[in-house]
């Protein structure tokens, strides 16, 4: 593997990172501004600086975010041909979506059907639509091939 797309890798890495960090702070602040009933900037100093037990769990589902996007990510890569052709779902010999469009939308829709926590819901709904937006992307990726 060159230098240079070892520096790529790295900067997708990062960019992953940061996107699963907004995303869980994001969740956060929605769900301590609606709890507590406080503002948006009250509610970021709060998760990271109220007390120790509010950050680490912060950082622990941030960590989940990061890994859950990272296992999706591979498991839609084994889905791809050995051609890199992603795979799709066909009806009547024709290719209508990949794989990777659907399966973050049967579990968006899971989501919303399921009641519990409104922390991990809004969370997992803003990961799962960061996965279909990723989707999305390799599908332009892929056509403009």
């Amino acid at each position: 593997m060159d230098k240079l797309k070892k520096d790529f890798i790295i900067f997708y890495l990062a960019r992953n990172a940061l996107v699963t960090l907004i995303i869980t702070l994001c969740s956060f602040v929605y769900d301590f501004s609606n709890y507590f009933n406080m503002t948006v900037v009250r509610a970021i100093i709060k998760i990271f600086t109220d007390n120790f037990y509010i950050t680490t769990y912060f950082l622990l589902l941030w960590i989940l975010n990061y890994l859950l996007f990272e296992m999706y990510k591979i498991i839609m890569d084994t889905f791809r041909n050995e051609d890199k052709t992603h795979a799709k779902i066909i009806i009547n010999g024709k290719r209508l979506v990949s794989y990777g469009t659907v399966i973050p939308l049967i579990i968006l829709i899971i989501i919303s059907m399921i009641n519990f926590n409104q922390l991990f819901k809004i969370n997992f709904i803003l990961l799962t639509l960061f996965m279909l937006i990723r989707s999305i992307k390799e599908e332009i990726k892929y056509y403009k091939k």
